[in-house]
């Protein structure tokens, strides 16, 4: 095959060896491309790279250091989330990250991870190594009091994004949010926990219409945000601050479309992590807190709580669709989410 066709086809993940299932690290072969590549165009040292061993994080995400040096770097595989399709996604989450870079989060103590560049589908990036909020909440009871620290840096983050990202051009789109709810909705009834309960489904319908015809919903101001606000998609260094990863979803849309998702991610990992809705609920209240405070002051910040509340609810059966999860897990959080909103 001619080198400049080889050159254009998305590069596959390292091959899954033992030492990499066991979440060690594997030695990669002199000939690895993406090796290659990083000496060629990253490697900023006289002397050339000594070896490199690699690191799976995900089924797409992997680290690559050098031995000698103990220099790494994050390298997310769109071929395997995307296949063909590899190299525009890749692209799109690089320049997703530099637009969130630009609107506030560019520097210490909260920022966006920086992008270092995309390669034949992969896309490259400084490796940040810390806790996430996931992390976070697991160890709370070993580590009083940090993790409602570590939920006014996510805020904050939040905040920043939203009031610089303001999108005047835009119009708001609350149809898009009311689809996707309905959407789940009819997931959960042919292939989840609502199978056999109509008058659940019929409920949980109209509960989500009665919100579509609310004016509030359709008067908000369109901003960046980063689509994807769960717990494991923020980090915190070992030497401190806030580096906010995964912008593949970043879009226009309504700001509290944000906070809804990442209360219902923090208020299910509570719960998950042998907590309950008691505990959660001051831990959430201090969350929107310390958002609403790190707004501007002209902002309608009550308004923006209470449409976070549909978003709460919609990512709420979202997480129901889990198939993982317990049918008696499931059924609480769609009873949670119908209780939001209603």
């Amino acid at each position: 095959m001619p080198q400049d066709v080889q050159t254009i086809l998305p590069l596959e993940p390292p091959t899954d060896v033992p030492e990499m299932q066991q979440g060690n690290w594997g030695i990669l072969p002199p000939s690895d491309a993406l090796a290659e590549y990083l000496a060629a165009n990253h490697w900023e040292r006289p002397a050339p790279p000594a070896a490199w061993e690699v690191a799976r994080l995900s089924h797409a995400a992997y680290v690559y250091r050098e031995t000698s040096t103990q220099w790494t770097v994050l390298a997310k595989f769109y071929a395997a989330k995307t296949g063909s399709s590899a190299i525009k996604y890749a692209r799109h989450e690089f320049k997703a990250t530099q637009r969130a870079i630009a609107s506030g989060l560019a520097s210490d103590p909260v920022r966006a991870i920086r992008p270092l560049g995309v390669w034949r589908g992969v896309l490259l990036l400084e490796h940040v190594d810390g806790l996430t909020l996931e992390d976070m909440i697991a160890i709370r009871r070993s580590r009083p009091g940090n993790l409602t620290s570590r939920l006014e840096h996510v805020a904050e983050c939040l905040a920043t994004l939203h009031f610089h990202g303001i999108q005047l051009d835009k119009s708001p789109d609350f149809e898009t949010s009311v689809s996707y709810a309905h959407k789940l909705v009819d997931n959960l009834s042919k292939h989840g926990v609502l199978q056999d309960d109509p008058i659940l489904r019929h409920g949980l319908l109209r509960a989500v219409d009665r919100w579509a015809v609310q004016p509030m919903m359709h008067n908000f101001t369109p901003t960046f945000t980063h689509g994807d606000a769960t717990t494991s998609n923020f980090v915190f260094p070992g030497d401190g601050g806030l580096v906010v990863i995964d912008w593949e979803r970043f879009k226009v849309a309504d700001p509290a479309a944000d906070l809804g998702r990442l209360t219902a991610e923090v208020s299910h990992t509570i719960d998950q992590q042998g907590g309950n809705v008691a505990e959660a609920i001051p831990l959430l209240q201090h969350l929107a807190d310390a958002y609403r405070q790190a707004l501007p002051a002209d902002w309608d910040a009550g308004a923006l709580t209470e449409r976070a509340r549909f978003y709460q609810a919609t990512s709420t059966l979202r997480i129901a669709r889990n198939g993982w999860l317990s049918r008696l897990d499931r059924m609480a959080l769609v009873a949670q989410a119908l209780a939001l909103l209603t």
